[in-house]
């Protein structure tokens, strides 16, 4: 019987885990876009839709990630463009104490063309991606529902996330 009563106790453990697992893109945060982070002057910024088609990228990085360095170079080159159409585009630095104060001279020696927030608790990463590894990026509609997220970096990785937004927001005005 106590063998039985073990067995039971491992298998609702198990259930628990698997089922805590995320799927991709099927997860909702508790509250809709709930993020308030400082920026790199310490103003605290709330990400809010400007209008329902609006897509937010929140794309999670550290000073000292090399292929966070690289996936930011790319959405800057690639997805800075399509702002115009309702896409808002965050990076948000999870760096702590002992490399926060390298995040703004980085930031500026890049020259992104997108806001730079900072989640030095990681509360944020750990909403969207319990693991907390970096690079990683979470797509959300302007209601906050997850449509994608991806973990890791390779070459490619942006082109296929821009097709996937180009799917999503409107199409660019004709000049």
């Amino acid at each position: 019987m106590h063998r039985r009563s073990e067995l039971v106790r491992i298998a609702s453990l198990a259930v628990l885990a698997l089922g805590c697992q995320p799927q991709r893109g099927s997860r909702a945060p508790d509250a809709a876009l709930d993020v308030a982070l400082p920026d790199l002057r310490g103003a605290l910024v709330r990400p809010t839709p400007a209008s329902e088609g609006d897509v937010f990228v929140f794309a999670f990085w550290a000073t000292w990630c090399q292929p966070c360095q690289q996936e930011l170079a790319q959405m800057d080159r690639v997805l800075v463009p399509m702002s115009g159409r309702g896409l808002q585009l965050y990076a948000i630095s999870i760096d702590g104490p002992d490399t926060a104060a390298q995040v703004a001279p980085w930031v500026e020696r890049e020259g992104y063309d997108f806001p730079v927030l900072l989640d030095r608790e990681t509360q944020v990463l750990t909403r969207y991606n319990p693991r907390g590894d970096i690079p990683y990026y979470v797509v959300l509609d302007a209601s906050g529902r997850v449509i994608d997220d991806h973990q890791g970096y390779m070459a490619g990785d942006v082109d296929t996330l821009a097709a996937e937004l180009e799917r999503l927001l409107p199409a660019a005005p004709a000049e």
